[in-house]
């Protein structure tokens, strides 16, 4: 329920700040009436005690039989299926591509040959350019290393998937 409320007393803004009692009116400029709406939020629900909670506990509702529970449990199954396909999904997305950085990196490295790359024609003349691109070798590296890091990070945090369902 709302209840529309006017606001009783004049509302000044001085600036960047809305007051009902500025320092000074004349450096201030009053607002015009507005409606004011209140919200009233619900009320909890006594609860049962607590020994009442803890005994219930894995017990299926009153009135609903186990036979029932179970039934219900497997449509909840059913339900976060689609869900689960989507875990599996990205965790396989993810595999694949930790297994690409880790062959980039192996080319990376191959290529960098510990800090002495081969020089192509072009650089033969032109010394600053083999160094150059060196560095960007170098760099290449540690940004593959630390994308196998950050993509092998998130492999751990996604579960890994059953692929039987338990009873």
């Amino acid at each position: 329920m709302a209840t529309t409320v006017l606001a009783q007393e004049a509302i000044y803004r001085c600036g960047q700040e809305y007051t009902n009692a500025p320092r000074d009116t004349t450096r201030c400029e009053r607002m015009s009436p507005q409606a004011v709406t209140v919200i009233t939020g619900t009320r909890p629900v006594a609860s049962l005690p607590a020994a009442a909670v803890s005994a219930r506990v894995g017990a299926p509702p009153d009135g609903v039989r186990a036979s029932d529970a179970r039934t219900k449990v497997e449509s909840v199954r059913q339900a976060n299926a689609p869900q689960t396909e989507r875990d599996a999904q990205a965790r396989s997305i993810v595999s694949l591509e930790l297994d690409k950085a880790r062959q980039q990196l192996a080319q990376l490295v191959q290529e960098y040959n510990q800090g002495e790359p081969e020089k192509w024609a072009s650089e033969a003349r032109n010394h600053t350019k083999y160094l150059d691109r060196v560095a960007a070798l170098k760099a290449a590296i540690e940004r593959t290393e630390r994308d196998i890091v950050s993509l092998q990070r998130e492999l751990n945090r996604r579960p890994v998937l059953a692929s039987s369902a338990a009873p």
